[in-house]
């Protein structure tokens, strides 16, 4: 008995001895949360793979695609881009992680604009005009308002049918939307809604994954998984040229 005693006290000694495994709190970045969602499951008609374009290459962590939308050619960028992906988003969060924002606005400033600005660029300009929300992201209004700031038109999007976004993309419009939980998020994340693609899919600028950028997606998947946030106009914005 006082065998298994002594025994059982130099199991508990050697046990506590062992350090502990620290918990990454931190690790629900975008990019890992994201990963752990399913993609559609049996259903073709809402997500389908798109043939890259000739000059599509992802080499070395570096990324250049170029898409076609009814407003022009939209310049492929993505957060976790070797190039920016630890650029300290107001000073404090990695791109990789926070990103989605500036990005997204840099394809769409870079592309429809006479300026160019790589999402590195476009997070400096939004932090220091405060709309940087530490350890969160970007606040919303930065949306119309970065838009607008470059010379471009952004109104709220009311339409929640495919219809009304089938025509949007096809008349000289592309559209920013706020997802919420699902396939592209846990929490918050901004994507572009930039052309139709054929029956009821789209085709999407995800900042954060080039595989769900080379897939078509259903319309009514987009509409269903918005952010359920209205400030600013949200959650789809319509931005075209002045």
């Amino acid at each position: 008995m006082k065998k298994k005693l002594l025994s059982g006290i130099l199991l508990i000694g050697i046990l506590l001895s062992i350090p502990c495994t620290q918990i990454d709190l931190a690790s629900d970045r975008l990019e890992e949360s994201i990963q752990e969602l399913p993609m559609p499951e049996s259903n073709d008609t809402v997500a389908s793979p798109i043939t890259p374009s000739e000059n599509f290459t992802n080499s070395d962590g570096v990324y250049s695609l170029s898409l076609s939308s009814s407003v022009g050619t939209l310049t492929y960028y993505n957060q976790s881009d070797v190039r920016w992906a630890g650029h300290l988003y107001g000073g404090l969060d990695r791109m990789a992680a926070y990103g989605c924002g500036p990005t997204v606005m840099a394809m769409i400033i870079s592309s429809f604009t006479e300026h160019n600005l790589l999402p590195s660029d476009m997070a400096d300009w939004a932090a220091t005009n405060h709309y940087w929300a530490a350890s969160s992201g970007t606040k919303h209004n930065f949306i119309p308002e970065c838009a607008a700031a470059f010379g471009l038109k952004a109104e709220p999007f009311t339409g929640r049918t495919d219809t009304e976004v089938r025509q949007a993309l096809l008349s000289g419009h592309i559209l920013v939307a706020l997802m919420g939980p699902g396939h592209f998020t846990t929490s918050g994340h901004f994507i572009i809604l930039y052309n139709y693609w054929s029956g009821n899919e789209i085709r999407i600028a995800d900042p954060a994954s080039l595989d769900r950028t080379m897939t078509a997606w259903d319309i009514n998947l987009i509409l269903n998984e918005l952010n359920s946030a209205t400030d600013y106009g949200g959650p789809i914005w319509m931005i075209s040229p002045q």
